[in-house]
């Protein structure tokens, strides 16, 4: 599934848009399934129902699917005749290679998980670490409830392929201009129709960040649902972020930079509008009342925190709106001020939580921790489907070691490509050499500094 232009520039459905897309069509009263008393002249619709239900179950993605049926009375009749089956096939398709990371963002919801305890949320990640470790123990798609598909295709459709489309075109931007700019010319464009045309391996990397950084959210961020307790930093990163592959969890931490640039140009638009002494909040004797404003200067950072930990939904449908008014109006409901019962991702990926994991967790070390202080190899072994092994960029980074370290412990630069994602190919089809990476330790000689201090190794190439 690549996303397609019309997931590209807007996110316009709620999770309730497929059902309200898919349940009514404007001709289907004059349409039955069995067919009418004027047969239809579309060859398609006049195929008996088991091929209608095959060509139906066999769409190349949802929004194809969602498209076909508001086309067709028939289609949507047939649609809703055999909707469980048809969704199954359809949704199974399009999330091979995360299917398991999408159906444990829907079971960590709040309606799913109820009240969130320390435990709850504990046992919870138990059981997602074991179906990422076995496949046999997560369940068959057949087997999970309807309700529970429709609500991943919704969220599918409406957000995580937007999102993902958003996502690729901004970190391959920037990747394309730091390759132009490391050979001298100027003026790097957003990527054209080609490159953002994702191979299925780079799709399952960013459709797993984005799932599982929606994960972290639904069990640590500021939902509707009751929270009881709260986690520090490390201990989150030894939760959560150790349940995957470094280069796993610094793809979480990639996309996590780009929901905070987009809500730091979001920010940067309302600002003024909800400051307290904006014009709006000024009473007729001259005072001023504070209801409704925001000082998104002197509280950015407890701002920040707050409205991204509230999850993708809701980037979802601030991203999509234009009208600038209508941006004021909806930020003013959305901004959320931290409540610093659950450490924010940006700590829990920050250079202090994963030293202090290392100094305080029962589980270090780690297998991973291990073949970190061996410095064992880390070879590049292709770009498979799915994609299990170290990424191109990943094994360049680190010099061929393995490292057990990531996001604020790699430089800026790389973290806004996206660098974990994409295949070995389109490093070399958009004229990147190793070096380009590599090179990125010159221009953070902090960082190379903190990890001999902390761990008493030194990147490549330093």
């Amino acid at each position: 599934m690549t996303p397609t232009s019309q997931d590209a520039g807007r996110v316009q459905c709620d999770s309730s848009d497929w059902e309200e897309a898919t349940n009514e069509h404007p001709a289907s009263s004059k349409h039955r399934l069995e067919g009418t008393e004027n047969p239809s002249s579309s060859r398609v619709e006049s195929l008996p129902a088991e091929l209608r239900v095959l060509l139906l179950s066999s769409m190349p993605d949802l929004p194809t699917l969602r498209s076909l049926v508001r086309a067709s009375p028939v289609l949507h009749a047939q649609y809703r005749h055999d909707r469980n089956s048809i969704l199954r096939a359809c949704l199974g398709r399009e999330l091979d290679g995360f299917l398991i990371d999408a159906y444990a963002t829907a079971m960590s919801r709040a309606r799913e998980l109820g009240p969130r305890t320390d435990k709850t949320i504990t046992d919870y990640l138990n059981i997602y670490q074991t179906w990422l470790v076995s496949s046999t123990s997560f369940p068959n798609i057949k087997s999970i409830d309807p309700g529970r598909i429709r609500w991943m295709v919704a969220y599918h459709i409406s957000v995580a392929r937007p999102l993902a489309r958003l996502y690729s075109n901004w970190a391959l931007a920037n990747l394309k201009r730091a390759v132009l700019s490391s050979t001298g010319q100027q003026g790097a464009a957003a990527p054209d129709d080609h490159d953002i045309q994702l191979s299925r391996s780079e799709e399952i990397r960013v459709f797993r960040a984005l799932y599982r950084y929606e994960t972290y959210h639904h069990l640590f961020g500021q939902n509707q649902g009751q929270r009881q307790g709260g986690f520090r930093h490390h201990e989150i990163h030894d939760l959560f972020f150790c349940l995957f592959d470094p280069w796993e969890a610094e793809a979480v931490g990639c996309f996590h930079v780009f929901v905070r640039h987009k809500y730091e140009d979001i920010f940067n638009r309302v600002k003024a509008d909800l400051h307290p002494r904006n014009a709006r909040f000024r009473l007729e004797n001259g005072v001023y009342n504070p209801d409704g404003s925001h000082d998104l200067e002197i509280e950015h950072d407890d701002y920040m925190d707050g409205t991204v930990a509230r999850g993708l939904k809701m980037t979802a449908r601030l991203l999509a709106i234009d009208d600038h008014e209508k941006l004021v109006s909806k930020m003013q409901r959305c901004l959320t001020h931290s409540r610093e019962l659950d450490a924010p991702m940006r700590q829990a990926l920050g250079s202090v939580a994963q030293n202090d994991r290392r100094e305080m967790s029962t589980n270090f070390p780690n297998a991973r921790d291990k073949a970190e202080q061996r410095r064992d190899p880390i070879h590049f072994v292709g770009d498979a489907v799915p994609p299990d092994g170290p990424p191109f960029a990943w094994v360049v980074l680190w010099g061929g070691k393995y490292s057990n370290i990531y996001g604020e412990y790699v430089p800026q630069s790389v973290r806004l490509w996206g660098y974990v994602m994409w295949d070995e190919r389109r490093w070399i089809d958009m004229g990147a050499d190793e070096n380009l990476v590599a090179r990125q330790w010159e221009t953070s000689p902090d960082l190379v500094e903190e990890i001999e201090t902390d761990y008493n190794w030194r990147p490549v190439g330093c």
